[in-house]
């Protein structure tokens, strides 16, 4: 939960790496669930591949073949690794919403259906 906290707080300070870091590491942390609405996130993928390149410097692919790639982040890949920790946080520990996931969640939401084609996502005040 605490990962997943910090993540959130690095949002808004564009501060994706540590974001991405963090939501990755929390959403490892936790045991796997099979739940069809997790499994399907769009650009899961792109976040798993961004979340290697923080651990090793590099894409699976690129280790594999000996090269080193450059990575960019958007503000969308780091909502989708903070969304996917949520999700899989909320599918194990079903009870325990805590604000700070739920103003995110409501926030994201609202951005997505306001900007259908998620260019950008403009960051939500932090409810207190």
């Amino acid at each position: 939960m605490r990962q997943i906290h910090a993540a959130i707080e690095h949002w808004p300070h564009r501060d994706f790496e540590c974001a991405i870091a963090l939501a990755s590491t929390a959403a490892e942390m936790l045991p796997d669930v099979d739940e069809p609405h997790f499994r399907e996130l769009p650009n899961i993928s792109r976040v798993s591949e961004i979340s290697n390149w923080l651990i090793r410097g590099a894409s699976r692919e690129c280790l594999k073949r000996g090269q080193i790639d450059t990575v960019v982040i958007e503000e969308l890949d780091t909502v989708l690794a903070i969304h996917r920790a949520i999700l899989k946080f909320e599918a194990v520990f079903w009870k325990d919403k805590t604000p700070q996931m739920k103003s995110l969640r409501n926030c994201t939401r609202t951005q997505c259906r306001s900007n259908p084609d998620h260019s950008k996502i403009a960051r939500c005040q932090r409810q207190r």
